[in-house]
C-alpha cells in the first residue's frame, strides 16, 4: 500500500472512530428553529437540528448523517439524535409541534424498531400528537408500499408526517401523492429569490393548490429576507421558517422582533394592520408640514421598501 492510500485508510479509520465515539458517548447537541403560523403570528412548532461536537469534522449535519449512512450507522445515529431531541424538549414544548427528521432509508435497517420512539416519548413526557416526522425528499424511496406501511404504524399512534425538501428533486409529486403528508415543506431552492422570480412563484402557487386538495399544509423553508417572507405570505402559505424569522439555537428561540412586526403589518389578518386600516383606508405621509404622498393603506403596507420609513419617520393622518 503506497503512502497516499495508507494516509487515506488512516483518515477513514479516524473518521469511523470519531463517529463511533459520538454515538457511544451521545455527543450530539440539538438546535431548534421556529416554524411560524402567519395567521396568528405565533410559533406553531420547532424543527430539531442535530449537531456533532463543535470541533469535530461531523459538527454539521451535512457531513454527519451522510457519513453515518455510508458506514451503516444511520439508524444508530438517528436513535441518539431522537433521544437527545426529546430530552432537550421535555419541559419546553408547551403543546407546540416538534418536527424531527426521519431518513427514508432507516426502515430498511435490520435494527429498525418502531416501538423505540414511543418508549422515549413516555420517558420524557411528550405526546405522539406533538411529533411530526420529516421525510426528506432528497432520499429516494424505493418501495412506497413498505414505507407507507411503516408510516401508518406511526400514524396509528398519533404521529404526523411531513415531506421535507419538496421541490428539490424530481420525485416530489410522487412522494406527496403516495404518502399523503400532513405538511409539505417547500425547499429553500424554491423560496430563494421568489420575490422577483415568477416561475418560482407559479410553482409554489401550484404546490399550494395541490396541498389544499390533499388537506396538507404548506411550510415555506429557508426564508432569509423580508421580500421573500412577503411573497410567501401573499401566495397564501400559512407557515414558514428561516433565518429571517429566527436562526436555529439552543434552547428554544423566539421569533425575531422585526420579523414579527413584518408579519403583523403585512399579513391581511395581522393585528397591527387591522388596527391601522380601521383608522383610515388612506394613509397620508407628511414631512415638515407638507403632504408628500397619499396612498391606500393596503398598498403601502405591502411594500417592504416603504415600511421601515413609514414606521420610523412619518406621521399618519
Amino acid at each position: 500500500m503506497n503512502n497516499a492510500r495508507l494516509d487515506l485508510h488512516r483518515n477513514e479509520l479516524n473518521l469511523r472512530g470519531e463517529l463511533e465515539k459520538i454515538l457511544h458517548q451521545k455527543l450530539l447537541t440539538v438546535h431548534f428553529q421556529p416554524i411560524v403560523h402567519f395567521h396568528t403570528n405565533t410559533i406553531f412548532g420547532f424543527e430539531a437540528l442535530s449537531r456533532g461536537p463543535i470541533n469535530s469534522p461531523f459538527y454539521l449535519p451535512d457531513s454527519l448523517f451522510p457519513y453515518a449512512e455510508k458506514e451503516g450507522l444511520l439508524y444508530a445515529l438517528e436513535k441518539v439524535a431522537r433521544e437527545k431531541t426529546f430530552e432537550a424538549s421535555k419541559d419546553s414544548l408547551n403543546e407546540k409541534k416538534l418536527f424531527i427528521n426521519l431518513n427514508s432509508q432507516v426502515i430498511y435497517d435490520k435494527e429498525f424498531n418502531p416501538g423505540h420512539t414511543i418508549s422515549l416519548l413516555k420517558q420524557y413526557g411528550i405526546k405522539p400528537q406533538n411529533v411530526v416526522f420529516e421525510i426528506t425528499e432528497r432520499n429516494a424511496i424505493n418501495d412506497f408500499e413498505a414505507f407507507r406501511n411503516a408510516l401508518n404504524h406511526y400514524r396509528e399512534q398519533g404521529f404526523q408526517i411531513a415531506i421535507d425538501d419538496a421541490g428539490a428533486g424530481y420525485s416530489s409529486l410522487q412522494a406527496i401523492s403516495e404518502l399523503m403528508p400532513d405538511y409539505i415543506k417547500v425547499d429553500r431552492s424554491l423560496i430563494s429569490g421568489i420575490d422577483h422570480n415568477e416561475v418560482k412563484s407559479n410553482i409554489l402557487e401550484a404546490f399550494v393548490t395541490f396541498a389544499k386538495k390533499m388537506n396538507s399544509k404548506i411550510i415555506g423553508e429557508g426564508i432569509e429576507t423580508e421580500s421573500e417572507l412577503q411573497r410567501v405570505m401573499n401566495l397564501g402559505i400559512e407557515f414558514g421558517q428561516g433565518f429571517f424569522i429566527a436562526k436555529p439555537t439552543s434552547p428554544f428561540p423566539d421569533i425575531n422582533e422585526y420579523a414579527r412586526e413584518c408579519i403583523e403589518i403585512a399579513h391581511p389578518n395581522s393585528k397591527r394592520k387591522s388596527v391601522i386600516v380601521d383608522v383610515a383606508d388612506e394613509i397620508i405621509l407628511v414631512q415638515n408640514g407638507t403632504i408628500l404622498k397619499r396612498q391606500s393603506a393596503r398598498t403601502l403596507l405591502s411594500e417592504p421598501e416603504n415600511r421601515a420609513a413609514f414606521i420610523a419617520r412619518h406621521t399618519v393622518l
